[in-house]
């Protein structure tokens, strides 16, 4: 460890200590406070309130259901307080990360374990040290590829709580063509223009009964992805900073200094960033008072920013209504150096391509990839799924968010988006295929987005508008800040309901009776 590297830790490690004993003073389980649990939904657009679905009280059963997925809803156990020093020049992160994890797993733990999905490349993470809160160094960490293992001397008793400290290097990597060197997207990485950060932090695992702590297995098909709820603080500190650098970044944003940035935010299943000195902002405000913020990279013609702002507001109004009110109070828009997009937790990227590509109007990548990525706000961000295992849960009701989208504010154009988007492909697969079983981006495309659309719009021809709209919205409010799985999402329906959707998932799913394939209720 070099004489410059433990100033910088020294340094940062002062900081936080306020933070870390102001959370050893606390109650053992996170608070709600500044929840917003109580939203107004948008009438700008004169959306009727889906009546809500009958309960599960009404069907054949005679039992009502209960949400099945981990990790508890609305009161993340854990939180994380970072302080991070982003050296400019030489495309290097300092980090000292304090967890605060409160043991919500039903079981007695001797060990926590991380993924770190950074460390999938040789060179990029550093780790130096773990140790407690108060100082005690854990000696037997175990670092294997994106699992990182970490014993606790005492077994934690459920409902107890452990304060862990972990410090850390990041190399960042060149972005090149839009990917890094092990083919992940630019959403981690540096470009001529742009520092991203994004899946940089060792993250606790999820756990399941059966499962135990998950580690999900790579694919380079699609995401793999499967994320807790946690309450989230950063300082990011820029070092040898060039003139205007600004940071993208969600949630409640603060400067305590000037090279310092400091963002929280709460429930939320990641901390993701975007650091240029090349950006430019743009910003309006929902009716409901979410403030929308786009950060591009283009001063001179302002045309297709501001078609992004007012597309991403327009979504996100649409989609409180439909889906009902979002966790953020703040959304972040990103123009990204890399193919397509990407969801975070309050912040998407939509790719440059889309913006110097767009020439005006809606039947454009540009307006369906950002409402797209809005969409999983709700789908991702508020109601997670294994994506690796499931990835229908987050993409299907994604992309058929497009549909609703071009149904609403461009009608003469849904058709335009049916035939360029879905039939031009004449997709094929099945809905439920996880994404290990995908070789090539096309197939996995075909399978979970374009056949994910039309068993959408299927099942929506199945149960009507009425029903379908209140099923979304109450899984949507069922499963927020879980995990959910295929039987959280069918559950919701009562037996004739689910019944009435019978010949569409024979069609679409591999696994077309679902339900009978109910795992045990997750903590």
């Amino acid at each position: 460890m070099t004489p410059r590297r433990n100033t910088i830790i020294f340094l940062i490690f002062i900081s936080l200590a306020a933070g870390v004993l102001g959370a050893c003073s606390s109650e053992s389980q996170a608070s709600l406070d500044g929840w917003p649990v109580t939203v107004t939904p948008a009438d700008v657009l004169d959306v009727e309130e889906p009546t809500p679905l009958p309960s599960l009280g009404d069907a054949e059963t005679g039992e009502a259901a209960t949400p099945v997925g981990i990790a508890p809803a609305l009161d993340p156990t854990l939180h994380y307080d970072i302080q991070a020093v982003l050296n400019w020049t030489n495309r290097t992160v300092t980090v000292v990360q304090a967890v605060t994890y409160v043991n919500d797993s039903g079981r007695v733990q001797d060990e926590m374990i991380f993924n770190v999905e950074v460390n999938r490349a040789p060179g990029e993470f550093l780790l130096w040290q773990v140790k407690y809160a108060d100082g005690r160094l854990i000696e037997n960490a175990v670092l294997d590829g994106t699992r990182l293992a970490i014993p606790i001397n005492d077994p934690l008793p459920v409902g107890e709580t452990v304060r862990l400290v972990l410090e850390f290097d990041l190399v960042l990597p060149q972005v090149i063509e839009g990917y890094s060197n092990d083919d992940r997207l630019g959403y981690w990485g540096y470009t001529g223009r742009q520092v991203n950060l994004g899946m940089w932090l060792p993250l606790l695992a999820a756990f399941e009964p059966e499962r135990r702590w998950i580690t999900p297995e790579f694919h380079w098909v699609g995401e793999h992805f499967l994320l807790r709820t946690a309450d989230f603080t950063v300082d990011l500190q820029i070092e040898d900073p060039p003139e205007n650098v600004s940071v993208a970044g969600p949630g409640r944003v603060s400067r305590p200094d000037s090279q310092t940035w400091r963002f929280e935010i709460d429930n939320a299943r990641e901390v993701a960033f975007s650091v240029s000195d090349q950006f430019f902002t743009l910003q309006d405000t929902t009716s409901t008072g979410v403030e929308v913020e786009l950060f591009h990279l283009n001063n001179s013609n302002l045309d297709a920013p501001r078609h992004a702002l007012q597309t991403a507001v327009d979504a996100f109004t649409l989609f409180e209504d439909l889906y009902g009110p979002c966790p953020y109070d703040r959304l972040v828009v990103v123009q990204g150096d890399f193919p397509d997009g990407m969801e975070f937790s309050g912040l998407v990227f939509v790719s440059d391509r889309w913006f110097t590509t767009w020439e005006g109007g809606s039947r454009n990548f540009l307006t369906f990839i950002t409402a797209h990525e809005v969409s999983h706000q709700w789908w991702y961000a508020m109601v997670g799924n294994d994506q690796g295992v499931n990835p229908y849960l987050d993409e299907a009701l994604a992309i058929y968010s497009e549909v609703l989208f071009y149904e609403r504010y461009y009608p003469d154009d849904l058709e335009w988006w049916w035939q360029s988007r879905v039939y031009y492909y004449d997709p094929l697969g099945e809905v439920d295929t996880p994404v290990y079983d995908f070789y090539g981006p096309r197939e996995y495309i075909n399978a979970i987005y374009l056949r994910g659309a039309l068993m959408m719009e299927a099942l929506r021809r199945d149960l009507g508008d009425e029903v379908f709209f209140a099923w979304l919205r109450t899984y949507a409010t069922r499963m927020q800040g879980r995990v959910a799985s295929p039987q959280s999402f069918w559950n919701v329906l009562s037996a004739d309901q689910y019944a009435a959707t019978a010949a569409t998932r024979e069609i679409y799913l591999g696994r077309s009776d679902v339900l009978p394939f109910q795992s045990d209720e997750l903590p």
